[in-house]
């Protein structure tokens, strides 16, 4: 009984304050400011590195509807985890995609399909973007898109969005993300 009572305890503070994620000495911190930083981990990374991604990637799962399987399969793959006082609090998962569409918002509000693009390059894809339910609306989700855009050097109009295969396409807060974004077109990138 007293295993279970603990365990209960450990989840919930997970669930609220974030997973404890003490600074590493093989951390890749692209950003920092006070008592927040932003690392990056890849599939070459080391495996605590990779076994923690894993582990905030789990939480995320449970609050979206929309889950990313695997993190480190066989596509290039960058996570970009949110930490502040010494707890992980947000996750973004950019993936090289090869399947481009060009998508408009006026066009997807009226019910059409958005267009496919032949033959285009492979562009990183925004697959998951997740805070901690206590640290949305400050701002966390921007920064960690555009800290992850400086450090694979591309921008917003050359990024792609990974998007549900039926409706709708984002969650209302990813929509009104995405929206904020890309106000008049985007690229889907699967």
């Amino acid at each position: 009984m007293q295993e279970n009572v603990l365990e209960h305890d450990r989840y919930r503070d997970v669930v609220i304050n974030g997973l404890p994620a003490l600074p590493l000495s093989s951390d890749c911190v692209v950003w920092s400011r006070e008592n927040e930083r932003i690392t990056v981990i890849s599939q070459t990374s080391l495996r605590e590195q990779c076994q923690r991604a894993e582990e905030v990637a789990k939480y995320a799962r449970k609050d979206t509807p929309y889950q990313a399987e695997v993190l480190f399969g066989e596509m290039d793959v960058r996570v970009f985890l949110l930490h502040k006082d010494d707890r992980a609090v947000g996750l973004l998962l950019m993936e090289k995609r090869s399947d481009v569409w060009r998508a408009k918002w006026k066009d997807i509000d009226g019910g059409k399909q958005p267009t496919k693009l032949p033959n285009h390059p492979p562009i990183w894809s925004v697959c998951l973007v997740w805070v901690l339910k206590q640290h949305r609306r400050l701002g966390f989700a921007q920064t960690m898109l555009d800290k992850a855009l400086v450090y694979l050097g591309c921008s917003l109009d050359n990024i792609g969005w990974y998007t549900s295969s039926s409706p709708p396409p984002f969650t209302p807060s990813g929509e009104a993300f995405v929206r904020s974004c890309c106000p008049d077109e985007f690229y889907i990138a699967k």
